[in-house]
């Protein structure tokens, strides 16, 4: 077995975010538990790309980029086509941070999720020999 990191996202509403993330990015549910509070945690793949969401626990130090005053950690969405992607998540609800374009040898732009996490969409681009 490989040593794998899975983001664990905390958000204000998961099942709202459940949904963006479906939406946005084409997630599919490979694990979900509904909670006794109306809440989830879930377990997503975006193609293969797995991250965790769960309502914020603030009393186990876990807390939302809002009540954080903002994000701690950027994701990178690494695809072959970020157009689309960044497109889409925009349309479902995604405020743009900056456009893609190409810069530092790779090709991505910015969006925040209306969660507030940071999301890079994109690729590294090939290097001329």
């Amino acid at each position: 077995m490989q040593n794998i990191i899975q983001p664990w996202l905390s958000v204000g509403n998961s099942k709202e975010a459940l949904a963006f993330y479906k939406l946005a990015f084409d997630a599919v549910e490979t694990y979900k538990l509904d909670t006794d509070d109306e809440s989830v945690v879930a377990r997503l793949s975006i193609n293969g790309a797995t991250f965790w969401i769960s309502d914020a626990s603030p009393e186990l130090e876990s807390i939302s980029p809002a009540s954080a005053g903002g994000s701690t950690v950027k994701l990178v969405l690494i695809t072959p086509d970020p157009e689309q992607l960044f497109d889409k998540a925009i349309r479902a609800g995604a405020e743009q941070i900056f456009p893609i374009g190409e810069q530092h040898s790779w090709k991505l732009g910015r969006i925040k999720d209306p969660f507030g996490h940071h999301w890079e969409i994109g690729y590294e681009l090939q290097k001329e020999e």
